[in-house]
């Protein structure tokens, strides 16, 4: 019922007296409570049938001019114009002196005057039932907050908070949040102060002036000191602000909560508030918000400015932390200084920290440029391990391709991050080009040892469709390859990192050494189904012999390829063509053919292009995720067995070339028909000490118009001096990162095995029992992530049950990683501290719970996880903040 409903029917119930008693009332509000809404409790509109004959008479309000106010004439209009009439009289004024008072008579006739406390009415008829001790606590916080309740609708927000149980700090607590326009579940001092930080942040201090104009501010600071132990004094005479708020938790969480004065355990209830505001994403931009402001108030600038990156590596909260982090470990890489391990330690110690989102390409691109520089450490050490072609070729595809992937992956940090530490990028540039240049030379002494383009034991790209295909298509089972133009091996291997990390996904990684020159027309041709290779002497022009006959038919385009796979019953098509396909088209096309080749030409295209060479790094990122989609768009169109595989690698360099890298020398023949920068083809070739010169024999290739065919490449990853045409990409060459190939083979299961699941753990409990209000708990992670097993963050807090069955948080949450790459046990131990708040007094004596809480993928929703460990929980002493709202 409202306020106005209990007026109306006390009303109606005087005005229904028999006889003349009841047809006059006077009614004093002296305080003017119902003075904006007594017209329309009676009249013709009343809400009450009983009232609608009543008219209203006002006195005290009316026009002195207006003859029905003046004082006499209102006896005269009630006793004579209308001595039926039923009037309501409403006085506004304290009542006078009794010789004052002209109506004294008939307010004695036709008493008791009316009255209403509004507060009253309130809280009979607008507040929830409770006792009658409650009742009056509520009445006592009522009188000192009057203004609260003077708007209807304000009340009716507040009801709907209230239960009967609710003491008087619930209640105050509750009409916060009714100020605050808090969801109607929320009144803690969480919830409160997270609105006020939320409206200071943005130069709003509504929600802070209400509570004060309300007479609610005592008990807010109040709160706030008992539950947080905020202990910031004001002068004399002056008020807390929430600027003071502010200051006060900022310079207690720079200092990880510990002020020297008391214990940790002593700000368990901020530190819980802060650590549930961290997490989440609107508080997080509040909290940064206020700390642009907060660190020159705070005057720590200089102080962070003075400390070593290892001091700062675990420090949070202000933008100059991340800034001089960034600064401090380009400076040390300059200086080469601290350790890859070190450095991504710290930069993984960023993610979670408040700036990270603004940092992360300049984390990142630190990251890429300490592990290169480590890789390039690493792999620098191994080329003297060189001894044969075949062991050099393995070496490659087991460990020094690492140094062209890390690279690569540096090379595309470095332009997203665009830093100005040039000095550490040219000193890295520059590591880069001199192992190429030794792993070059390196591995030429091995090519020279060659007397023909073959090594034993190891798989041929000319071999590849007998060895890979024909056996699937023999065992009468279907197959798809898709050839990715200029995917070298190091660009595979992390596609087939990608590609394992996605459920019912699996993927194997083989290589095999390319045809030489390794370039794209004769790749593409060695591919495909055949007996013999050659290069076109159909057409008169020296472009045309850079295309390849296979079986004496053409090769040039997917039209020709499609011909010849016609042959064993497959098909060609373009991946921009296929992409666009839909599912059921897919399977319509699969369907009609047992093998499925399928061209996709990302890299090649963009760094053949002398415009576009230095996106090279980019479109390897695009075609990573091109060829996933393709992957995913076959399978769905029932295809469950391919190969991705290429025609040839490719060198690069992310700048312009020294002179060192530069022949001097041209090639020299009978004819010189195709001439690029890493490669020759001609007739009779003239052999010279900075060329490796092949017969067409010799490569496996036919002359059949006995031309005397030959081919030549530059030493090592030198290129031909020639006009027009990139240089920084470049490929054709021996070299190994052009002619290690992978081959790919991508499988969708059918089992739940080859889902990617979350890394397990265990919780290692050494003890049962809980007498200290702090916790240190051990985990294990029971195995390294990588592949199908991904990492995960948990939240691990404490909980208790209470007597009604309800869950309670009793500590704070705290973020558990599960991301380590250990081999050993011993490497996998994570370690979390919890505290407990005041709520845990309620279970002091009880069991209680280490709980795990884990967001769902692609949500924020939190699910709680089996994992527990049980304590029983024994303290002495009760916190002097027990009790208080929190």
């Amino acid at each position: 019922m409202s306020e106005n409903s209990q007026v109306t029917r006390l009303l109606a119930k005087r005005f229904s007296q028999p006889d003349e008693h009841g047809r006059i009332v006077f009614w004093l509000d002296d305080k003017k409570q119902y003075a904006d809404v007594v017209a329309t409790l009676v009249g013709e509109h009343a809400a009450d049938e009983a009232l609608r004959e009543v008219e209203l008479i006002t006195p005290e309000i009316g026009d002195e001019n207006d003859r029905r106010y003046i004082p006499f004439t209102v006896r005269y209009r009630m006793f004579h114009e209308k001595p039926n009439q039923k009037f309501l009289v409403y006085l506004t004024e304290p009542a006078p002196a009794l010789q004052d008072d002209w109506l004294l008579d008939l307010k004695l006739a036709y008493g008791p005057t009316f009255t209403m406390d509004k507060l009253a009415v309130t809280l009979t008829e607008m507040l929830p039932e409770t006792s009658d001790d409650t009742r009056k606590e509520w009445m006592e916080v009522m009188k000192c907050a009057p203004e609260f309740f003077d708007s209807e609708e304000r009340v009716k927000r507040f009801a709907k908070r209230l239960t009967a149980h609710d003491d008087i700090k619930d209640f105050q607590a509750k009409m916060i949040a009714t100020l605050l326009h808090l969801k109607d579940d929320r009144h803690s001092m969480q919830d409160i102060w997270a609105e006020l930080l939320t409206q200071y942040s943005q130069g709003d201090d509504s929600g802070i002036t209400a509570i004060e104009r309300m007479g609610l501010s005592a008990f807010h600071w109040a709160g706030t000191r008992r539950i947080y132990h905020f202990d910031v004094d004001t002068d004399s005479g002056n008020e807390l602000t929430v600027k003071d708020f502010v200051l006060w938790l900022f310079q207690l969480a720079w200092n990880g909560f510990s002020d020297g004065k008391n214990a940790l355990s002593s700000y368990a209830n901020i530190i819980r508030d802060w650590d549930d505001w961290y997490k989440n994403i609107d508080m997080r931009a509040v909290l940064q918000n206020l700390s642009e402001n907060v660190v020159d108030e705070l005057q720590l600038s200089a102080q962070i400015a003075d400390m070593s990156v290892e001091e700062l590596a675990d420090r949070d909260l202000f933008r100059d932390v991340d800034e001089m982090i960034v600064n401090k470990l380009y400076e040390r890489l300059g200086e080469q200084s601290i350790t890859d391990d070190q450095v991504q330690r710290i930069i993984n110690g960023r993610k979670q920290k408040l700036w990270y989102a603004d940092y992360a390409d300049q984390y990142e691109c630190i990251a890429a440029a300490s592990e290169l520089r480590a890789v390039l450490t690493e792999c620098s050490g191994l080329i003297g391990a060189i001894s044969s072609p075949e062991q050099g070729m393995e070496l490659y595809a087991d460990k020094l391709y690492k140094a062209d992937g890390t690279y690569r992956r540096y090379v595309l940090a470095w332009h997203q991050a665009n830093p100005d530490a040039v000095s550490v990028n040219d000193d890295l540039q520059n590591a880069y080009e001199t192992y190429q240049q030794d792993l070059g030379q390196a591995w030429q002494k091995q090519v020279d040892t060659l007397s023909q383009w073959k090594f034993v034991g190891t798989n041929a790209q000319t071999d590849f469709y007998d060895r890979e295909v024909a056996p699937t298509l023999k065992a009468n089972r279907k197959i798809a390859v898709i050839i990715s133009d200029a995917l070298r091996y190091e660009a595979a291997q992390e596609l087939s990192e990608r590609i394992d990390r996605e459920s019912r996904f699996s993927t194997k990684l083989d290589m095999q050494y390319s045809v030489l020159p390794s370039y794209t027309q004769l790749g593409m041709a060695a591919l495909l189904p055949h007996d013999s290779l050659e290069f076109d002497s159909k057409n008169p022009t020296p472009k045309d012999r850079l295309y390849v006959l296979s079986d004496g038919r053409s090769t040039r385009g997917v039209g020709a390829r499609d011909a010849i796979l016609s042959d064993v019953g497959g098909k060609a098509i373009r991946y921009d063509d296929l992409i666009k396909l839909k599912v059921s088209e897919i399977k319509e096309l699969y369907k009609s053919c047992n093998v499925l080749y399928v061209y996709h030409n990302h890299i090649d295209a963009t760094g053949d292009a002398e415009k576009t060479e230095t996106e090279t790094v980019d479109a390897c990122e695009k075609t990573f995720k091109e060829l996933g989609e393709l992957v995913k768009k076959l399978a769905s169109g029932n295809v469950y067995n391919m190969i991705i595989t290429a025609d040839h690698g490719f060198l690069y360099q992310d700048r312009d070339l020294s002179s060192t890298e530069w022949l001097s020398e041209q090639p020299k023949g009978d004819a010189v028909w195709v001439k690029k920068r890493r490669f020759s083809i001609g007739s009779n070739l003239a052999p010279g000490r900075a060329f490796v010169t092949f017969t067409a024999a010799q490569i496996g290739m036919d002359d059949s118009q006995d031309e005397g065919v030959s081919i030549q490449v530059p030493n090592s990853i030198m290129r031909l001096r020639m006009q027009g045409t990139g240089v920084r990409y470049v490929h054709g060459g021996a070299a190994l990162q052009e002619i290690v190939v992978p081959v790919l083979h991508v499988s969708k299961g059918r089992s739940a095995a080859d889902d990617v699941r979350p890394v397990e753990f265990t919780i290692l409990q050494r003890t049962d029992r809980l007498s200290s209000r702090q916790l240190t708990v051990e985990f294990l992670q029971n195995e390294p992530v990588g592949g199908k097993i991904r990492a995960r963050t948990v939240l691990a807090g404490l909980w208790g049950r209470d007597a009604a069955g309800n869950d309670v948080l009793i500590s704070n949450e705290t973020p558990v990683a599960f991301d380590l790459l250990g081999q050993e046990k011993s490497e996998r131990h994570v370690k979390a501290t919890l505290m407990l708040t005041s709520d845990a007094e309620r279970f002091n004596g009880t069991n209680i719970e280490l709980r795990l809480r884990e967001k769902t993928d692609g949500s924020n929703v939190l699910v709680m996880l089996d994992q527990k460990a049980r304590y029983f929980f024994k303290q002495g002493v009760v916190a002097d903040d027990a009790g208080f709202f929190d």
